[in-house]
């Protein structure tokens, strides 16, 4: 099937100022929405060099596949999406990008829904961009934009009213579309077969297999509950933790948009809320999604009769945590612990809890999803969304753990503020 985009791409006939979209690209990496992560501005930083050097052929994605994320000339795309994962995050965070304040008269970098072929926009005007300020005039040289077509005035696009960009676009686009639509009915005869042994179907199933929408709890905002303390075992009432929500938000936010963009990819509808807003009975008899660690108590009730659980060992008076532990219960004395009070730049290690479980408390499949410190969720969502990592359980895990509960303690290093991928540090299965 055709790219969507590739027609409009060369139909369009674009001059690019490449060095300005390097030079924008640069500054969208650097933002809050990409600077954590590696995946997304990887991907990003590759398609966008590729589309500047016309190489639009290789912007498919087997080859995406190969080149970025070093999968095997012969791999499966239909057992392993992480191509199309992660241009949906990164179609997500470009989005929240253009939605801060100040990048309005920016120029813009968009990809398409259903194809991996960036395009690129001139800067607007107050937020509204205008075909004249598309069209270079003429003799505007090599740095001008043209979106259109051939640049031959604005005079001559409105005289001949030929289509604008948008135009050419939704025509492909429409035409795409049923294409697309003839190949998804085609291939879904045989969609769940090639998912049987995956790293990500072996994860999921419980929850892309439910014909209830799954739940995702979210850390509430103003830091709600935080989970257990140390001497209050499930005690829902344990002292409102600020000081995770401050840090912890941004990151919870990347960590739902990778397990969204998996669920979007299996048609799995699902709604979100925050922890403050859910009750036991929303929980109740269906598959639930628990996000973050001291801003969402329900991690801390689902995770306290387990072998690791969330310990929070000192609270500030203003009711912040100062020091965030995962502690073994088989082992007494084993102990992960972020300090809150160091610099981001000094913590040299965070930690995560990931779990999935058939829960006697809401009589269902649950995920945990919960990283100590501000950088701890984000990795603990790339791994639970991520094929090459999910494939770290099968070292260490036993021949039927598919069909078992699981819990993980992830470490994840630090290297000047920004974490680096997470390896599992201990496990248990039942």
């Amino acid at each position: 099937m055709q790219d969507p985009s590739e027609g409009l791409v060369r139909e369009a006939a674009l001059a690019i100022d490449s060095q300005a979209v390097l030079q924008h690209l640069d500054r969208m990496l650097k933002s809050r929405h990409f600077r954590n992560s590696r995946r997304y501005p990887a991907f990003l930083a590759h398609i966008v060099r590729r589309r500047l050097d016309g190489d639009l052929d290789s912007l498919k994605e087997r080859i995406l596949g190969i080149e970025v994320f070093k999968r095997a000339h012969d791999y499966d795309t239909g057992a392993d999406p992480v191509v199309r994962i992660t241009a949906g995050e990164v179609r997500k965070r470009i989005a929240l990008y253009y939605h801060d304040v100040g990048t309005e008269q920016e120029l813009r970098i968009e990809l398409p829904p259903g194809s991996y072929v960036p395009v690129f926009f001139p800067a607007t005007h107050n937020g509204v961009a205008h075909e004249e300020d598309a069209i270079p005039e003429a003799g505007t040289g090599s740095g001008g934009w043209s979106v259109a077509g051939p640049a031959e005035g604005p005079s001559k696009l409105h005289e001949d009213h030929e289509p604008s960009w948008m135009q050419v676009f939704s025509r492909h686009w429409i035409q795409a579309t049923g294409s697309l639509a003839a190949l998804t009915l085609t291939v879904a005869g045989v969609w769940f077969w090639m998912w049987s042994s995956s790293p990500i179907e072996s994860m999921w199933r419980p929850f892309f297999s439910s014909p209830d929408p799954v739940l995702i709890v979210i850390g509430s905002p103003l830091g709600n509950l935080a989970g257990p303390n140390e001497n209050a075992g499930a005690n829902p009432n344990s002292v409102l933790d600020s000081h995770s929500h401050v840090h912890l938000a941004l990151t919870d936010a990347l960590a739902l948009t990778d397990i969204t963009g998996l669920l979007d990819v299996h048609r799995q509808a699902y709604r979100v809320q925050t922890s403050a807003t859910t009750s036991l009975d929303d929980l109740r008899k269906r598959p639930v999604i628990l996000i973050a660690a001291f801003g969402n108590s329900w991690s801390g009730r689902i995770l306290a009769p387990l072998r690791f659980s969330l310990l929070r060992q000192q609270v500030a008076p203003d009711g912040t945590t100062s020091l965030g532990s995962i502690v073994d219960h088989r082992h007494p004395g084993t102990v992960w612990n972020f300090d809150f009070t160091k610099p981001a730049v000094v913590n040299s290690r965070d930690y995560a809890i990931v779990a999935r479980l058939h829960s006697d408390l809401t009589e269902g499949p649950v995920m945990v999803v919960a990283g100590l410190g501000p950088a701890a969720t984000e990795c603990a969502g790339e791994f639970v969304s991520t094929p090459e990592y999910l494939q770290q359980i099968d070292a260490i895990s036993p021949a039927n753990w598919r069909k078992k509960n699981l819990e993980l303690v992830l470490e994840v290093p630090i290297v000047d503020g920004k974490a680096g991928h997470g390896h599992i540090v201990a496990s248990e299965f039942w």
